[in-house]
């Protein structure tokens, strides 16, 4: 039977609803996918730490976080590839949302940090000193790897427009993954770039991989793909880059996708 090299998915407000839920049906294909020998790969703006609930109900190994800017594999525990952001533009980046008076989450591989008066998301299950504390602009950040600094509670459209002004592509790339929020990676980090990278070192043509998702930070992973999918509740740009809308986030949209281009397969 025709099947894809491999599955690729963005989690919140694509594979998983409003509740941070899976549906059945959706479930039920990731399991016969398993079954089948075809991997299925989480592609999140979440940090390694607010994926792991998600990689453990799900039983799956790899994904890719922090927007593709690193892949990690939780059956054996380890970081298998990292784009670190360099500490000086770090620095500047946490010092400029301070003058903004912009919160931010630091996510680094073990822990995650905040400024004063953020907050973490409820998904992200953070046990001991997984949970840096509050960080400044002053924080040392000796021997931290710099993944991605996410901007929060925020006029997203502005903080993109005024970051873009303030710092180079070749410094950070910046993007929206949802409403309110700003992604601050470092330069040349994007799903795409992450997928090429595991593709590469898998094997899997990307001209027969699979990839769905929801929002900006989603578009460079949906044109990259042979097949793609946006849910129906998807921004426009996604609705349009994407081969097939599928059902809404939560509603069995990756089912619903697959049947489309692979009848039969799940």
């Amino acid at each position: 039977m025709n099947r894809p090299d491999a599955i690729f998915t963005d989690l919140d407000g694509t594979l998983l609803g409003p509740d941070k839920k899976i549906g059945e049906r959706d479930a039920a294909a990731i399991r016969r996918l398993k079954e089948l020998g075809v991997p299925v790969i989480p592609c999140t703006g979440r940090p390694i730490l607010g994926t792991l609930v998600v990689m453990e109900e799900l039983g799956l190994p790899l994904a890719l976080c922090s927007n593709g800017g690193c892949c990690y594999d939780f059956a054996r525990e380890r970081l298998l590839f990292a784009s670190e952001m360099d500490h000086g533009t770090a620095r500047r980046l946490l010092a400029w949302l301070e003058e903004e008076g912009v919160g931010f989450l630091l996510h680094a591989p073990k822990r995650i940090f905040r400024s004063s008066g953020a907050t973490t998301p409820p998904h992200y299950i953070l046990r001991g000193d997984e949970d840096g504390g509050v960080i400044t602009s002053r924080t040392p950040l000796d021997g931290e790897q710099i993944l991605k600094v996410l901007a929060v509670r925020c006029d997203e459209k502005e903080v993109i427009r005024r970051g873009k002004e303030r710092f180079s592509p070749g410094e950070v790339t910046i993007c929206s993954s949802e409403r309110r929020c700003v992604d601050l990676n470092p330069p040349g980090v994007d799903k795409a770039a992450g997928v090429r990278w595991l593709a590469g070192r898998m094997g899997w043509d990307p001209g027969n991989i699979f990839a769905m998702g929801d929002n900006h930070n989603d578009l460079t992973m949906l044109e990259l793909a042979g097949r793609s999918a946006a849910p129906a509740g998807a921004i426009p740009e996604a609705r349009a880059a994407a081969g097939f809308v599928t059902a809404p986030s939560g509603e069995d949209p990756l089912a619903e996708a697959l049947g489309f281009y692979w009848p039969g397969l799940v």
